[in-house]
């Protein structure tokens, strides 16, 4: 009996080592990955290079620094972040502001940054309204300080930003489109920085639409679905490009939110005659041509915003008195409302509308309803 106890004890003793052993072994494990991915993260290792914005609140703590520095994927391990802040006596409380920062910055190079209020950034509040064009966009960031308005505009046709946004591979290539971003900036009110880098401002723009875009809806105007933009325009067998389009020129000429669904209606009944040579159901022909008033003067809103050295002999390849179908691109930036009313028209057989001066809606099924509506709207 004595000896099986002291066997016991010997066993017992054996595995309370062998299990001390393993739970040393563990920690010292976890404690290397910790070390390793916090120095890795502290010289930034592999990290890409993106310019962020952060804001921090006025006499930030580095708890509250290493949180916002996280949510923007400046840093990933925020402990580490605050042991070396620590270890290395950087102040308890900083400047409040706005910040500039690139992700593959080191620790010391984020906090020298951030301790030098002369790096707190003049921030701006720009807001880009439904409709607007690339041409109206570039004139509001220059009268804010933002970007310079030919810099946009070159930066709004280049080819740089296709490879981090594959949804700009469905733009038409068109050689007559103006501005290759048309359509894509998208209208929502944005800080800035003031002097900023026009490739910076653009691609907060961009990262927005794509955000609207893609996200999943609940809702869509009455339309029960759990599915993007993106989603419902592939149902439709269209591009996000096709209703973008569509939906610009539903921004440029609706009067109101209901009024954008019926002319979507005539729109889309237009763009259906293309397949019978632009004959509609009432024998009508031509109904390809969509005519479009706001297409005209595109860039410009209409001629007299049109500079004197283009007005004598002005043209474009937006002209929807002139061509078949839809423009080479978008004329604006749509908002959402548009964008819905371009995804689903109101079911009617119009083919016509007009507007009085007040914003009266006139719609018509044939020519002949359509001139006893101008003249209602007073038109002629």
């Amino acid at each position: 009996m004595e000896k099986l106890k002291e066997k016991n004890k010997r066993l017992n003793g054996c595995f309370f080592r062998m299990s001390w052993f393993v739970f040393i072994a563990l920690i010292s494990v976890l404690i290397s990955r910790f070390i390793m991915t916090g120095v890795n993260d502290m010289l930034a290792v592999g990290k890409p290079s993106e310019v962020v914005q952060i804001e921090l609140p006025e006499n930030a703590s580095i708890d509250t620094v290493a949180d916002v520095l996280a949510s923007k994927n400046v840093i990933s391990e925020k402990w580490f972040f605050k042991l070396y802040s620590i270890a290395t006596k950087s102040p308890k409380f900083f400047y409040g502001g706005f910040y500039e920062l690139e992700t593959d910055m080191d620790y010391q190079s984020i906090l020298n940054h951030i301790k030098n209020q002369d790096n707190v950034k003049d921030v701006v509040e720009v807001t880009i309204t439904e409709g607007m064009n690339a041409l109206e966009c570039a004139a509001l960031m220059e009268k804010n300080g933002v970007c310079g308005k030919d810099d946009f505009l070159k930066c709004c046709n280049s080819d740089k930003f296709k490879e981090k946004y594959s949804f700009l591979e469905q733009t038409d290539k068109s050689s007559k489109r103006l501005y290759k971003l048309e359509g894509y900036l998208f209208p929502d009110t944005y800080k800035f920085y003031r002097d900023e880098k026009e490739e910076n401002v653009i691609n907060k723009l961009l990262n927005n639409y794509q955000k609207k875009i893609y996200q999943k809806t609940n809702n869509a105007e009455g339309n029960s679905v759990n599915k993007s933009i993106k989603e419902l325009a592939e149902a439709q067998s269209m591009t996000v490009d096709k209703v973008l389009n569509i939906a610009s020129l539903i921004q440029a000429e609706a009067a109101n939110k209901e009024d954008m669904y019926k002319i979507s209606s005539v729109i889309h009944n237009r763009l259906a005659t293309l397949s019978s040579g632009g004959k509609n159901r009432f024998g009508e022909f031509s109904m390809h041509i969509l005519r479009i008033d706001a297409t005209v003067y595109y860039p410009y809103r209409n001629k007299s915003s049109v500079p004197k050295e283009l007005s004598k002999n002005f043209s474009n390849g937006y002209n929807t008195y002139q061509i078949e179908g839809l423009p080479p691109g978008p004329i604006c930036n749509p908002g959402l409302d548009a964008i819905y009313a371009a995804l689903f028209p109101s079911q009617t057989d119009f083919y016509y509308y007009c507007h009085s001066d007040s914003g009266e809606a006139f719609y018509a099924r044939t020519n002949q309803v359509h001139l006893s509506n101008l003249k209602k709207a007073g038109l002629v």
